[in-house]
């Protein structure tokens, strides 16, 4: 009986020293409210809150490897988005996100990386942030070239 005690105690104390080794459970990366900010500073932060720049680089030049993919094997940058999109259509693209992304070589592996669609997961205020925040990315030398 009281080896039963001595192993119920032994298997208890080690359950209980587990427990108390175990990491935390991980917690979601929030950015702080911009308050009183503009649009382009609120979509500056949604950029960073939801993880764009992990892919699209923090300042939106791209360069994130995506093997075999139609744009040199990268991450496209978005610096030039408001050059191919209207603003509804970026829009669109976000929430959307892209299925599937075209190979450099047809014969080739498919890139692994494609854009998520954000529908249902990002607020339309945060998305007309994020649209206004690209859009203030195009370099402002070339705006009267193509506007």
């Amino acid at each position: 009986m009281r080896r039963v005690v001595v192993v119920v105690a032994l298997v208890l104390a080690g359950y209980g020293l587990r427990l108390a080794m175990r990491s935390p459970a991980p917690q979601p990366v929030r950015t702080p409210e911009v308050v009183g900010a503009s649009a382009i500073e609120r979509g500056h932060a949604v950029y960073a809150r939801y993880g764009c720049s992990i892919c699209h680089g923090p300042d939106g030049k791209g360069g994130f490897s995506n093997p075999n993919a139609e744009t040199d094997g990268k991450v496209p940058g978005i610096t030039y988005v408001a050059e191919g999109y209207t603003r509804p259509e970026l829009r669109k693209k976000i929430l959307d996100g892209l299925a599937t992304v075209g190979k450099k070589d047809p014969n080739g592996p498919r890139p692994p990386y494609r854009m998520p669609g954000w529908a249902g997961q990002m607020s339309d205020a945060d998305v007309a942030d994020l649209v206004e925040y690209l859009w203030s990315l195009y370099p402002k030398t070339e705006k009267s070239k193509w506007r």
